[in-house]
């Protein structure tokens, strides 16, 4: 079915966190990837990063900010949507994220509305209760970013009357290129983009970076992300300080051209605890970058979609450093086997397969 076939009621993206994040990013992202099929309006928090993120789009999709103190239940923000939803002739929601349904439940009451609830994070509490039954017995389909997430999707959320479930993955506009076989380098780059949080393995990373250095090999490590947690930094720090490495780990903070620094890295070092679907991990596959990870949640499903990547016992450090000292020492065998991921990334991650499943659940 060609996106316009039909005629499609406008869709609102919900978006109320104040993070920064890969859920803020590909709220926004969403919004620029429909906007051209579809009456898009993005909804988020008054002076959120969403808020400053999606300014540069202005042109292309309008962006309401909403001012609310609570995220457990906000009656600024209900009174608020419903004349948002007015305003815009609402037909379909895209929700983003958890906390603020509560409150939207109440705000959609007396609307008819094709209610879509967008998984995009692992969640390990359940919501099987009687709240939560109730706030989740509007929606109409529940879209997850992988099979894990939809696993994780139908344990921890209440199955409620008629509600079905679906998997869409993101995409990303790069071009199909060939692989290209480097030389190697004096010195390795290696790569790692997340929060600088607990469980995002960052610290794992550095661990597994002194078997290098004990090895004898030239490298830099580079820690890109938002810092989340002060504490974590300093732990960060610590480790670098602990195993000398000060002059070959760089704390580098947020970046907006991520995607530079991926193509002119040669590792992507990941070992998250627990991920949904890692935007920069997709990314690295894109350019053809080995990349190493834990056996844990979504990561063993890339492989069985055909990528080669390598896997590290979950949490185990001593192994993650094993396998990232023979990716080291194979660079140029490692980068020619890594390189068969671009075509298949783009296939599996291309805008037109990701609009194209929105289409199928939109009205």
């Amino acid at each position: 079915m060609h996106l316009m076939s039909k005629s499609y009621k406008p869709v609102a993206i919900m978006c109320f966190s104040n993070g920064m994040g890969g859920m803020e990013h590909d709220a926004v992202k969403l919004a620029r990837r429909l906007c051209n099929e579809f009456q898009v309006v993005l909804f988020c928090k008054q002076g959120s990063f969403i808020q400053e993120h999606a300014g540069r789009y202005s042109n292309e999709f309008p962006c309401v900010g909403i001012s609310f103190s609570s995220t457990f239940f906000s009656i600024a923000m209900l009174v608020k949507v419903r004349q948002l939803l007015r305003k815009y002739t609402i037909g379909n929601v895209i929700f983003f994220g958890a906390s603020e349904l509560k409150t939207l439940h109440f705000a959609f009451q007396g609307f008819d509305l094709n209610i879509v609830v967008r998984h995009g994070t692992t969640k390990s509490k359940s919501k099987n209760n009687w709240l939560h039954r109730l706030v989740y017995s509007r929606v109409n389909y529940h879209v997850a970013l992988s099979r894990h997430l939809l696993k994780n999707v139908k344990k921890i959320v209440p199955p409620t009357t008629g509600v079905k479930y679906r998997i869409i993955y993101p995409s990303f506009e790069f071009a199909i290129k060939s692989a290209e076989v480097e030389t190697e380098r004096n010195g390795l780059i290696i790569t790692h983009v997340g929060r600088i949080a607990p469980g995002k393995g960052q610290l794992d990373a550095v661990i597994a970076c002194a078997a290098l250095a004990d090895a004898g090999i030239d490298f830099r490590l580079d820690l890109y992300g938002h810092v989340d947690n002060e504490d974590t930094r300093h732990e960060l720090r610590q480790a670098i300080d602990r195993y000398s490495l000060a002059d070959k780990i760089m704390i580098c903070g947020h970046v907006t051209n991520i995607s530079e620094r991926l193509a002119s890295s040669d590792i992507f070092l990941f070992p998250s605890y627990g991920e949904g679907m890692a935007n920069a991990f997709i990314e690295a596959l894109h350019f053809g970058l080995p990349c190493l990870c834990y056996s844990n949640t979504v990561f063993p499903e890339f492989i069985e979609m055909g990528f080669r990547l390598t896997l590290a016992k979950d949490r185990d450090i001593d192994g993650l450093s094993t396998k990232l000292l023979h990716i080291a020492q194979n660079i140029k065998m490692e980068k020619e086997l890594a390189g068969e991921n671009i075509k298949l990334a783009w296939s599996y991650f291309n805008v037109q397969r990701e609009r194209d499943g929105w289409a199928e659940i939109l009205v």
